[in-house]
């Protein structure tokens, strides 16, 4: 099914606002000598600094958006296809029926080429080398959480303020041993320490150190934990997703809630969120090296039919979706979650899983005020600071109440999309 694309599709595709801008400076129909359609892939010429106008071409035949453009700039969408879009979703610029030209024709023939092959099962490991590994890697874990108990109580032995007198580099070097450790998951979290010293009551930094402890706890007396208990020390810990302990979701119609996408270290993380009909929540996560292009996402507020599966956790939200086609666009649903029920909910998944940083919330009605989303029962919560195009969201909740999906965090509430009260679905 061809992808119904709007403007706001069209910027959460964008690898950052720096591109986005650049790109609806592009979206005048002067800057583009040709501008064309060849069935459900668009594509045209934009007039670079050069004497001769970039190929830019767009492949919506599918929800796994594709771009391509002869620029030399290495984000994906670069400005020339993000404008190229923008110009597409607004009707903007006059489209003709134009076949591609043969550069693009063999880079679509490549992508339906790569869509068709089929896919081969991987040949079955030997299993006692698989526990040999694992033994192996366990026992450098194990070394690696032992030192870090002893770091941590020298950390606390020694208190905020001589914390705050280390170099960077001596969080990065302990950083950087548990990745020796192969412990990822847990040099990520000593990353992230520099960034609460700052705080004068130490809660922040307090209640980190305590999940980087009871990871060293649950290791300990992990024999005891159940599977699901298991997965989710092992997720913690930095363990790639377990495909083989994947469940299967009974429901296959979802809507894209909203994504976001930050820089982790050296890694690009998106992450996806989907609504089920039935209130579920399920959580998509997409990786990519440092200045590597993400894979196309899906583009918010748009209704995906495709199978879901969960990855093992006491508290289900991480899943797997494939086989996605798109629905079209849509709206939030009018069945939300009161701002008094935030701290009830947040507790019941911090009892499941102590390790979580956020989970995906649909709220409403509610008003933006200034860092605040507030409803009408006088009850408010703080918004994150880096809340995403704020004025949008403030300008479409401005005039009536709204339903606002986003992510929860404890503390603060990270708005993704916003459905005014009109207009959210039964």
């Amino acid at each position: 099914m061809p992808l119904t694309l709007t403007p706001e599709a069209v910027a959460a595709l964008a690898p950052d606002p720096a591109s986005l801008k650049a790109g609806q400076k592009l979206t005048a129909p002067g800057k583009w000598p040709v501008l064309a359609h060849d069935g459900d892939v668009v594509w045209g010429e934009a007039q670079g600094s050069g004497a001769h106008p970039y190929l830019v071409a767009a492949d919506l035949r599918t929800p796994d958006i594709a771009t391509k453009c002869s620029c030399p700039s290495r984000k994906f969408p670069c400005k020339h296809a993000l404008g190229l879009l923008l110009l597409h979703a607004s009707g903007a610029g006059d489209w003709k029926a134009l076949a591609v030209p043969e550069e693009l024709s063999r880079w679509l023939e490549g992508r339906q080429a790569r869509a068709e092959k089929p896919k081969t099962e991987p040949k079955e490991a030997d299993a006692a080398q698989q526990t040999k590994t694992w033994a192996k890697r366990e026992k450098k874990m194990g070394a690696g959480l032992e030192a870090l108990e002893l770091w941590l109580a020298d950390l606390v032995r020694e208190g905020i303020l001589a914390a705050r007198g280390r170099s960077y580099g001596e969080w990065d070097g302990q950083a950087a041993r548990m990745v020796d450790a192969q412990l990822p998951g847990v040099a990520r979290l000593i990353r992230q320490i520099p960034d609460l010293l700052h705080e004068e009551d130490g809660q922040a930094l307090t209640a980190h150190l305590g999940r980087l402890y009871l990871l060293v706890r649950a290791w300990q007396g992990r024999d005891n934990l159940s599977e699901n208990e298991r997965a989710d020390l092992l997720t913690a810990l930095g363990m790639p997703l377990d495909r083989a302990g994947l469940t299967r979701s009974d429901t296959d119609d979802w809507l894209v809630a909203g994504s976001v996408t930050e820089e982790e270290g050296r890694l690009t993380v998106r992450r996806t969120w989907l609504l089920g009909g039935g209130g579920e929540v399920a959580l998509l996560l997409d990786f990519a090296p440092q200045n590597q292009p993400l894979g196309a996402g899906h583009p918010p507020l748009h209704r995906l039919s495709g199978a879901l599966s969960y990855a093992r956790s006491a508290f289900a939200q991480r899943a797997v979706l494939e086989g996605a086609l798109d629905g079209g666009p849509s709206a939030l649903p009018a069945r939300a979650s009161a701002l008094a029920d935030l701290s009830r909910q947040w507790a019941q998944a911090l009892a499941l899983n102590p390790w979580l940083e956020r989970v995906g919330v649909l709220l409403g009605p509610v008003h933006f005020a200034p860092g605040q989303v507030c409803d009408a029962q006088g009850q408010a919560a703080a918004l994150h600071p880096s809340a995403p195009n704020l004025w949008h969201l403030r300008a479409l909740a401005d005039t009536e109440p709204a339903y606002v999906f986003g992510e929860w965090d404890g503390v603060t509430f990270l708005p993704l999309t916003v459905t005014p009260q009109s207009e959210a679905t039964p």
